[in-house]
């Protein structure tokens, strides 16, 4: 999946370059997207059966970005498990990559980690990265 967005003045930092934090709430934005795509409703409170939450996040700051900017970005699963699976972003500005980043997130019903839905795996399946990515 790929997007963009403009970054915001209030992104910089001191030094006139995007700000890591900034940066890393524009991987939340893409996974957030991801999630709503594979789990439509997940974020209804009302309705939702199944909840995503984080588990891990590691993020690499590749090279500084400048304000203003078109941030592009993409994002793909790299490994499906029983009760989780691993989102990959990437932050492009002008084509070259400033920031990689890769969550381990966990599907939850009340009781704790639950199963990924069939339906759901299938379409985490289909956003699946392989090495020509």
């Amino acid at each position: 999946m790929h997007d963009a967005i403009d970054a915001r003045y209030g992104d910089m930092d001191t030094n006139g370059h995007l700000n890591n934090l900034a940066l890393a709430s524009l991987h939340e934005n893409c996974r957030a997207t991801l999630n709503r795509t594979v789990f439509p409703g997940v974020y209804d409170l009302a309705s939702r059966r199944i909840r995503i939450v984080t588990a891990s996040t590691v993020v690499h700051f590749v090279r500084e970005a400048h304000w203003p900017a078109r941030i592009g970005t993409a994002i793909g699963v790299g490994r499906i498990g029983r009760t989780s699976y691993v989102a990959s972003t990437a932050l492009f500005v002008a084509e070259e990559c400033v920031s990689l980043c890769d969550t381990v997130l966990v599907t939850l019903d009340d009781d704790g980690p639950t199963p990924i839905p069939d339906e759901a795996r299938e379409r985490l399946a289909s956003l699946g990265l392989t090495a020509a990515d």
